[in-house]
């Protein structure tokens, strides 16, 4: 049992990392609330918004449809131009001497054919002091998305606000169509309008992959992410409240970063990039600060979908908002504080077992209490980021393990995925063993690895999941030549004793980890396209067994395979592919049953995804050439599976 003032001193630092904060966005002083302090920064980024020069950005204030009309021309990139039309005299109560004469007439004047996205009233009247109401604004920006009244069926406000729910641009908002808009509402509109869907497809602006906002250099005007991509800003300047929030870069056409854009859920709030620990045995307290309140969602801890019931006390969970799934690691490890950037105080990232790790931005007030130097244990997320630190003493204990590979190299075993370190240890090459790390005074910082020796062993029989006489984990992991697999991945239904190197049990008394000699054979088929060239021929991308992309001759014929089927064959030591058997297809899996790029859902089981999985253009009838510009490419994804894997992916945009 943990003791109880271990599990209250870590629900302290949790409630302190999710305690309501004052924002000051852009240096406004009567910005609070953390919704809208993101929702302006994503808009002072663009130059939408700006101040009234006395530092308040009054959220609750009204909106007159001057200052709306002014941001929706900011929005659509098109202020440079209100110079020209600021002499224009269109509307008699918007003299040439109104400050947003330019925006206005530029706003109320059609381009290429399509009506202004402003209009005046019967009278001729523009009305520009008057507070702008909802359904205005709605219309306004449905029109910058290119809505048109056609698009609307004419009943206005409500076929403008039934368009505008539709596209996602009133997400997070409920108002009358004749109810003025505040401040902040409005930022939460604009800032939608970069989510929403324009018509005929497509999004207002490009948008980058899902990642992390790291860090912001004004004087050199870049900003930085989590996914290691360095951006050029147009309108460079600091970002408080978006820093360490999880978002997509908003690119321009010569791709520098207009804004950053949070990632919100089906409610329209932000999604956090903090990770939760668990405080007790099956809590989910706090599951909805990183959720934003959305509901539904499923818990994964090593890829395996587990009820809230099996929470432990120090897991930490973070949220993967893509598919609305909490995942989860118990993954704690003791290490020596080697360094870290950019302070002790707020570090954004620490050195630990000669590896930089990332910190979670809710991470970074218990790690204050440590400074490089200090033996301290870690808690790790899922993606190897740290989720917080406490003492050596404190009670909760360290259970990492590390796999070290046939040449010394040294990888953490981390939410069921392989973390490279920055380390060796050719003594125990082959071997999974316990990992730490620490400096005693007058003695260097060392890392341990203290291997497991007898009682976990025997023969490896595959079907009936049993390693000698010990059960195996539903989600054991199989360590060959440097990569995980899953026990389906084992063409041998049995391994002999000989060449298992080393088996971990869990706290439950069942085998997690088992690491197979290089002389193991995996999986040796291949898989691909089927072509009919006069003989029946395949090609495929041979990346299990080391052989190039090409076409091979098969060694039989089948009425039962067809031009265009996917399939596996066996390769044999006659150069010949035999037997030749079609994988099991799932057409049409959406985007949402995708758990990172790892796993995917279909046919209502989980599916492993390697990086060797081989992807077909459908499109262009080519191979792609990785599996990361296939998944980029979107569309349409039909699944080719055999044995728990994902074999073969066809894509197509549509």
């Amino acid at each position: 049992m943990k003791k109880r003032i271990i599990a209250s001193a870590l629900a302290l630092a949790l409630a302190l990392s999710l305690a309501p904060a004052a924002f000051a966005a852009g240096g406004f002083s009567d910005v609070t609330d953390a919704a809208t302090a993101r929702n302006v920064e994503v808009l002072r980024l663009m130059g939408v918004i700006g101040g009234d020069g006395d530092g308040m950005f009054r959220p609750y204030g009204k909106l007159t449809r001057a200052e709306f009309c002014k941001m929706a021309i900011e929005l659509q990139g098109r202020g440079d131009y209100a110079v020209r039309y600021r002499s224009r005299a269109i509307f008699p109560d918007v003299r040439t001497s109104h400050w947003a004469a330019g925006y206005i007439n530029l706003a109320s004047t059609p381009e290429d054919k399509t009506p202004g996205l402003m209009h005046g009233f019967p009278d001729g009247t523009f009305l520009p002091d008057k507070s702008i109401s909802y359904g205005e604004a709605v219309t306004v920006l449905a029109r910058v998305l290119g809505y048109t009244d056609k698009d609307s069926g004419g009943v206005w406000p409500q076929g403008y606000l039934d368009l505008g729910a539709s596209a996602g641009l009133t997400k997070g908002i409920s108002l009358a169509g004749g109810d003025e808009i505040s401040r902040a509402q409005a930022a939460q509109l604009f800032v939608n309008a970069l989510n929403a869907d324009k018509a005929g497809g497509g999004k207002l602006k490009t948008l980058g992959s899902e990642t992390v906002l790291r860090s912001v250099d004004v004087a050199k005007g870049k900003l930085k992410t989590a996914d290691g991509k360095e951006y050029d800003m147009v309108k460079p300047m600091t970002v408080e409240a978006l820093v360490g929030v999880r978002g997509k870069a908003v690119l321009n056409a010569e791709g520098k970063l207009l804004t950053f854009l949070p990632v919100t859920n089906t409610t329209g709030k932000s999604v956090s990039d903090g990770a939760i620990i668990v405080r007790r045995n099956g809590s989910t307290e706090g599951f909805n600060e990183l959720t934003g309140d959305a509901t539904n969602y499923a818990i994964y801890r090593n890829g395996k979908q587990i009820a809230y019931g099996a929470l432990r006390e120090n897991d930490v969970a973070t949220y993967d908002a893509a598919n609305n799934r909490i995942l989860v690691c118990d993954t704690r490890v003791a290490v020596y504080y080697e360094k870290c950037t950019p302070s002790p105080a707020a570090p954004t990232s620490i050195t630990v077992l000669n590896t930089e790790f990332a910190v979670v931005p809710s991470a970074q007030q218990s790690l204050s209490r440590f400074k490089p130097g200090d033996n301290m244990t870690v808690l790790l997320t899922a993606d190897g980021r740290i989720a917080g630190a406490v003492a050596n003493d404190s009670g909760v204990s360290a259970n990492a393990y590390a796999y070290v590979d046939g040449s010394g190299k040294v990888s953490l075993i981390c939410g069921g995925a392989l973390l490279a370190l920055g380390c060796t240890d050719t003594a125990h090459a082959g071997k999974v063993g316990r990992i730490s790390q620490s400096k005693q005074p007058l003695a260097d910082a060392r890392i341990g690895i203290a291997v497991t020796t007898g009682g976990v062993g025997g023969t490896l029989d595959v079907a009936a999941r049993r390693l000698g006489t010990l059960s195996l984990a539903d989600n054991v992991m199989i360590i060959s030549k440097g990569e995980i697999l899953s026990l389906n991945e084992l063409t041998e239904p049995v391994i002999s004793a000989n060449r298992i190197t080393n088996a971990h049990l869990n706290d439950s008394g069942v085998v997690d980890i088992i690491v197979i000699g290089d002389e193991v054979t995996v999986r040796g088929e291949i898989y691909g396209r089927v072509e009919v060239t006069g003989n029946l021929q395949i090609t495929l991308n041979c990346g299990a067994n080391g052989k190039e992309s090409g076409r091979y001759i098969l060694s039989d014929r089948t009425n039962t395979i067809k031009q265009g089927d996917f399939v596996a064959a066996i390769y044999n030591n006659n150069g010949l592919f035999h037997p030749i058997e079609p994988l099991t297809k799932f057409e049409n899996v959406p985007a949402s049953a995708w758990i990172g790029k790892t796993m995917v859902v279909a046919g209502g089981a989980t599916y492993t995804v390697p990086e060797s999985v081989i992807c077909w253009n459908k499109d262009l009838s080519v191979w792609f050439a990785d599996f990361d510009t296939a998944f980029d490419y979107g569309g349409v994804r039909n699944l080719y599976v055999k044995d728990g894997v994902v074999r073969v992916i066809e894509i197509s945009a549509r």
